[in-house]
């Protein structure tokens, strides 16, 4: 089975190769599949085959040529070692004959040598002998001159020592009367300064007495005046200290009157049968107050009924008397009316102005805020339900707006209302019976539309949704004043929106449209409902006779993404307009609470900075007279002191005339005493004996001096006596017995030119191998570049299709030499070459492949050995010795099948280092060559979808043309 689809694939591919024939002159070659057939199946061209021969040629003639110069070489090394031995053994052997004979010579000369070595030796000895005599009587001479000086010291000595004996009287007399000199001088400068501190003292105490006179007088002078300016500033300080009245104006805070809503109302029993019915979710029928979470917000309910009707117990503290006792907050609860107490401004039959509507807008906008914000605080299950789904689950709202903006929207809501006849039961949608173009919905998105777009372009990728819903009440007047209105609009949405807080899963649609953190903006509409509408049943009009409203609540925002940091992003941006109620409501908030300024007077008790301030006059001037009573005692202590000065300075004058003629008295017995001293000739003896001592101590350093240069020069004549002697005894000896240190330096100096002479020729040789190998390569280099090129340009017409190369047409024929065959295509693979790749094996590149191994064969060189020292030259006959050595695929090939140089090792073995041994290949031995091993049965399988895949290959390309041929297979 397996043969007989390889079979019917090669069929296929013969019929395909048949017909290209008709473009592309090809000789195919094709070889039948044999599970054990051993031939490889890859088309190879004849420029192929003549490279590999030329290659192997190559590489077998540049082998036979390194093997050559190796043997060359070695056989020349082997001669320069031979004749450098032999050099060797001839110099050494005539060096030791020289060394012979001058040594039999030497033995010849032994006697006379001896007789003129003793003649040398008996003349140094005489010669040393006379220096060393010379030196010695020199050396006597100065120890003589030594004895000499010494013995004239002693007597030099002796002499003075006899004169001091004779002077010594004489000179204890002069002593003696110049002491007594210098005693009568101390007598009279005794006295002398006796006077002079008795003078001092007496005028010191004259002046003393004179100054505190004085000091006593100034002191009491200063005192009083101290006393006065003292009793001044006490004045000054109590007057400050006194408590004074000064005008004020006081802030008092006045805090108005505000309602609040109360929760514990008595409801007609009629009123709780009757039930609840709000629009809450899961209830179709009335609310039980059971089911309320918190009870309080059931009674909130009433607040949909005129208060008159429904509440009976009116507390005095939930009656607003006017808009400004409105509360602002909206906490649950209603409050009551009390028409006598009103005092807010009254309602024409005409209805609500402008200015009214803006006050029950503001008043409607900070109940809606109130509710939203008492309900996140205080009840945040509510609030967490209704936006669980919108990002803002126990995050706060912010605040709602109500500006020209909304307003705009909530009038055109009330103007399509009326057009439409809309009554207070029904929302501005359609079902109401209005069209889609008038509905809030579409107010609002008309509105809105460019924000919309803005923010749908500005959040690209991420959903902007729409919040908007509307909510409806009543709103009527028993009494036309606005306070009624505002109280009745108050009650109607506690209804609406605490009321719908009956629980977290029931909760009122108004609560949720309220609720909804998504939303910014409220629009609140008044639309004056006509007396058709208010006499309906079910209208909740109980009084006709004033003006009945429809409120409505249009609400408009947008949630980016539910995600709530975005969306309050957007809606703290100034887009929503501009606010319409703050006025009223800041008229509101103002009555409510404000501060007056109240003036008045207040007694005002100085501080101590004010009794500083106060006094601060009083305070200088004290301080200025005893600033100016201390300078007065400051100029007398002054003036005291200059005294003082002035009397020491005198004291101390007389003081140094004393000294003055003591010194003088001094210096006149000194004069004499020397002068009479000067007369006797007194000499030091122990100087006088130390000056004879230094001048013999010199004497002996002198000769010591001398002695060590005349032993120096001794030693230097005794010196050159032997130098002389052992010349005129090394020149006899010379003359005897001849030296031979000139032929041994000349005959070693001979035997290294021979060395160099032979390494010199070594090298040379070695030169001319190199230079001969690597022209050879040269030219088979070129020889095989020239086939690689006629092969490059016939294989430029080939594609390759899959595993296959084929040859197609070309506009310019290539000449063929006739020794080249063109590439046919392939036919099907070779069993042994599909074990190696499991696929079907073609020619892989148009380069030309090497042979994986080659075994060029070496001839023995012609080596020419001169031996140097023989002075002739020996030649050996040629002899061929056949080396085969084994080579690798990688000489001729790198691993992706490029072409590598035939010389690329020419200069490694051109070139081998020089040594003693060289490495020799057994000749006869023969390469081994690597056999691939068995293919298995299953490796030899052709890959069918490779098959497939080259037969539509040849398809697309003979459709191109024109040829079209069946590649269809039978399978058996």
């Amino acid at each position: 089975m397996r043969n007989s689809n390889t079979n019917n694939w090669r069929s296929t591919a013969l019929i395909a190769g048949a017909i290209l024939t008709a473009g592309v002159v090809t000789t195919t070659s094709t070889t039948d599949v044999h599970a054990d057939n051993s031939q490889n199946n890859a088309q190879v061209s004849n420029d192929q085959v003549t490279y590999d021969q030329v290659r192997a040629t190559a590489d077998q003639q540049l082998a036979q040529l390194q093997s050559a110069n190796d043997s060359k070489e070695a056989q020349q090394a082997t001669a320069n070692e031979q004749s450098n031995a032999a050099d060797l053994a001839r110099t050494n052997a005539q060096i030791d004959q020289l060394k012979a004979s001058h040594a039999a010579l030497e033995q010849e000369q032994a006697g006379a040598i001896a007789q003129a070595q003793a003649s040398t030796a008996a003349s140094i000895e005489a010669q040393t002998s006379a220096a060393n005599a010379e030196y010695q009587q020199q050396i006597n001479t100065q120890q003589q001159n030594e004895a000499t000086q010494r013995a004239a010291n002693d007597q030099q000595y002796a002499q003075a020592v006899s004169q001091a004996a004779e002077n010594q009287q004489a000179v204890a007399d002069i002593n003696a009367q110049y002491q007594k000199a210098l005693s009568d001088a101390a007598n009279t400068q005794t006295s002398q300064a006796q006077a002079a501190a008795n003078n001092y003292n007496s005028a010191v105490a004259k002046e003393n007495d004179t100054y505190q006179g004085k000091l006593s007088a100034q002191q009491a002078t200063n005192a009083e005046n101290i006393k006065n300016a003292e009793a001044s500033l006490a004045s000054a300080t109590a007057n400050a200290n006194k408590p004074y009245e000064v005008a004020t104006t006081n802030d008092v805070a006045v805090t108005g009157r505000v309602a609040k809503p109360q929760t514990d109302f008595k409801v007609p029993a009629y009123v709780t049968k009757y039930g609840i019915h709000l629009e809450v979710r899961g209830y179709n029928g009335a609310i039980p107050v059971s089911d309320y979470t918190y009870p309080e917000f059931a009674n909130t309910y009433y607040g949909e009924y005129p208060d008159s009707t429904a509440i009976t117990n009116k507390a005095a503290e939930s009656t607003p008397h006017d808009i400004s006792e409105m509360p602002l907050d909206f906490q649950p609860g209603l409050l009551s009316y009390d028409a006598k107490n009103d005092h807010s401004e009254k309602v024409s039959a005409d209805g609500l102005t402008a200015d009214q509507v803006q006050v029950l807008r503001a008043l409607a906008l900070s109940w809606e805020n109130g509710f939203r914000n008492n309900v996140f605080q205080n009840y945040r299950e509510f609030y967490n339900v209704v936006n669980k789904n919108d990002g803002f689950v126990n995050v706060a709202p912010v605040d709602l707006v109500s500006t020209d903006f909304t307003d705009n929207i909530a009038n055109q809501v009330v103007a399509n209302r009326t057009k439409y006849n809309i009554d207070n039961n029904s929302h501005t949608v359609i079902s109401s019976g209005m069209p889609a173009e008038a509905t809030y919905t579409s107010v609002i998105n008309d509105a809105t539309k460019n924000l919309k777009k803005n923010l749908t372009s500005e959040f690209n990728g991420k959903s902007v949704y729409t919040d908007v819903n509307e909510n409806l009440t009543t709103m009527q007047a028993g009494t036309p004043t606005l306070l009624n209105y505002a109280i009745n609009l108050y009650n109607s949405m506690q209804g609406m929106y605490y009321g719908e807080l009956v629980n977290p899963t029931h909760i009122g649609g108004h609560a949720v449209n309220l609720l909804c953190a998504g939303v910014r903006t409220v629009g609140i509409g008044f639309q004056k409902l006509t007396d058709e509408m208010t006499a309906k049943n079910g209208s909740g009009v109980s009084d006709r006779k004033n003006p009945s409203y429809a409120v409505t609540f249009d609400h408009v925002g947008f949630n980016i993404d539910h995600d709530a940091n975005l969306t309050k992003e957007v809606q703290n941006r100034n887009v929503w307009g501009t606010s319409t109620v703050d006025a009223q409501l800041n008229t509101i908030k103002t009555a409510q609470y404000h501060v007056n300024k109240v003036p008045g007077t207040k007694t005002v008790t100085p501080t101590a900075t004010d009794v500083q301030k106060a006094t601060a006059s009083e305070q200088q001037k004290l301080a200025d007279v005893k600033a100016q009573a201390q300078q007065s005692l400051d100029a007398l202590a002054s003036a005291h002191q200059s005294s003082l000065n002035k009397l020491a300075q005198q004291y101390n004058d007389a003081k140094a005339q004393v000294k003055a003629n003591y010194d003088v008295a001094v210096t006149k017995a000194a004069s004499v005493r020397d002068a009479a001293l000067k007369a006797i000739v007194v000499v030091d003896l122990q100087a006088y004996k130390a000056q004879l001592d230094s001048a013999y101590q010199n004497l002996v350093k002198a000769d010591q001096v001398a002695a060590q240069k005349l032993a120096a020069d001794r030693d230097a004549k005794i010196a050159n006596i032997k130098k002389a002697e052992n010349v005129k005894l090394d020149a006899k000896i010379n003359e005897l017995v001849p030296s031979v240190d000139p032929q041994i330096k000349q005959l070693q100096d001979q035997h290294q030119a021979v060395i160099a002479h032979g390494d010199a020729v070594l090298a040379e040789l070695k030169a001319e191998n190199k230079a001969a190998y690597n022209k050879l390569a040269e030219q088979f280099n070129v020889q095989l570049a020239a086939i690689q090129r006629r092969e490059n340009a016939k294989r430029a017409n080939e594609v390759r299709l899959a595993n296959n190369t084929v040859v197609l047409p070309s506009a310019v024929k290539v000449a063929n030499d006739g020794n080249i065959d063109t590439v046919a295509f392939p036919t099907a693979s070779n069993p042994l070459q599909a074990e190696t790749t499991g696929r079907v094996q073609t020619v892989s590149a148009p380069s030309i492949v090497k042979t994986a191994t080659q075994t060029p064969i070496a001839v023995a060189p012609v080596v020419t050995t001169v031996n140097h020292a023989a002075e002739n030259t020996v030649k050996s006959n040629e002899s061929s010795a056949p080396v085969v050595t084994q080579t690798t695929a990688v000489a001729a090939t790198t691993n992706n099948g490029t072409q590598t140089s035939v010389a690329s090792t020419a200069d490694n073995k051109a070139t081998k280092a020089d040594n003693s041994e060289k490495s020799v290949v057994k000749a006869g031995t023969v390469a081994k060559k690597q056999t691939p091993a068995k293919k298995s049965e299953s490796s030899q399988k052709v890959d069918q979808s490779s098959m497939s895949i080259v037969a539509l290959a040849a398809t697309a390309l003979l459709g191109t043309l024109g040829i079209i041929y069946s590649s269809k297979k039978r399978h058996n």
